[in-house]
């Protein structure tokens, strides 16, 4: 049966929750209808969940089940990220109105994550990705044009919240960090999104574990993520290049300088050696900094998702043995998972649908 179509806004009643913006055209967007209309009519509420990233930004349809059931995609709209203020805004309406006019019923709330720092007030103090952002209240912006309720919140406590529901349901505590071209964090504690004072709670990518270290974009010098990010994994291989150490990565990337984090993983499963040093001593960093949080918080899992969970196998078990060995007080005493990569793509976007739930709930 095909998917219907949302009745048009000039049908909808003035002022009514029915009310939408003006069809956007979504050719050449790549989408995934994974049910279908009939599947649509189960009576479970439906929430739109947006994922801003660098580069694309991802919305999709979700079915939240009542009592924690596990989340359902319903929908998919992946379409490019924009920097501009007027162009992310009309990326994320572009999104969403796709999955509303595909959709047979009106969704409850909308989500929006995005990297950087939203405060209590849902307004955007800090947003790499989308610097056109800053200072503007997103939320309400698309509850206006939406007539929806809406949240917008960092992108990291998003993936907290789906991995709390999805991956680690059976736990109360947890640290989910994501690890990508920085580091983002959200934090789970005794069942509830730690926020902290001004909301930005639970980011670790920026916490000094080398006051003499590389200097960060932020202005500090040894932050967490000039070691254990994409950046981070860059940057060791280009210091492995230059001692001699990696000569495949040299090879891939042409000169010291064009050597990326990517120049590395593209050569782990040809089990080259000077790419699994520089691998591990990755993962080194990254064992150092959640033996941090370990401490720090005792969670019972600590979530490990963004782009470099794809290697999930290798760095779980590197991560592993730095924890038993090197970090080993950390540890001790304690019954802590570590999780890498379980998530997916789509666990962003599904948290914020969630985050957009709590917020219809009130």
């Amino acid at each position: 049966m095909p998917w219907a179509t949302a009745p048009d806004a000039s049908t909808s009643e003035p002022g009514g929750r029915g009310r939408r913006p003006a069809a956007s055209s979504s050719n050449g967007s790549h989408r995934s209808r994974v049910i279908d209309f009939v599947a649509m009519t189960l009576t479970s509420p439906r929430y739109i969940g947006v994922d801003v990233g660098g580069t694309k930004t991802l919305s999709v349809l979700v079915e939240l089940p009542p009592h924690g059931g596990h989340p359902i995609v319903l929908d998919r709209e992946l379409l490019p990220s924009r920097a501009d203020s007027d162009e992310a805004v009309g990326m994320i309406v572009q999104a969403v109105t796709a999955l509303m006019e595909r959709a047979a019923t009106v969704p409850a709330a909308i989500g929006v994550g995005l990297a950087g720092f939203v405060d209590r007030h849902g307004i955007v103090r800090s947003a790499p990705n989308t610097p056109g952002l800053v200072g503007m209240d997103v939320a309400g912006e698309l509850g206006l044009r939406f007539d929806l309720p809406t949240l917008v919140d960092n992108d990291a406590n998003c993936a907290a919240v789906a991995a709390h529901r999805v991956v680690a349901r059976d736990v109360d505590s947890l640290v989910a960090v994501t690890l990508g071209t920085g580091i983002g964090g959200g934090v789970v504690l005794d069942g509830r999104l730690l926020r902290g004072a001004n909301g930005f709670a639970g980011e670790p990518g920026h916490m000094v574990i080398d006051p003499d270290g590389p200097e960060c974009p932020c202005g500090q010098r040894g932050c967490w993520e000039t070691f254990a990010s994409g950046t981070g994994l860059g940057r060791l291989a280009r210091e492995a290049v230059a001692a001699g150490r990696a000569p495949r990565v040299l090879a891939a990337a042409g000169s010291v300088e064009a050597v990326r984090g990517e120049h590395v993983t593209d050569l782990l499963h040809t089990g080259d050696d000077g790419a699994l040093e520089v691998f591990a001593r990755f993962a080194g960093y990254v064992a150092l900094g959640i033996a941090n949080l370990i401490l720090l918080l005792d969670p019972e899992a600590v979530v490990i998702g963004g782009g470099l969970s794809a290697h999930g196998e290798l760095l779980e078990h590197l991560v592993g043995a730095e924890l038993d060995t090197r970090f080993a007080t950390s540890v001790r005493h304690r019954n802590v998972k570590i999780l890498v990569g379980p998530g997916g793509p789509e666990s962003g976007a599904i948290g914020a649908a969630i985050l957009g739930a709590h917020r219809q709930a009130g």
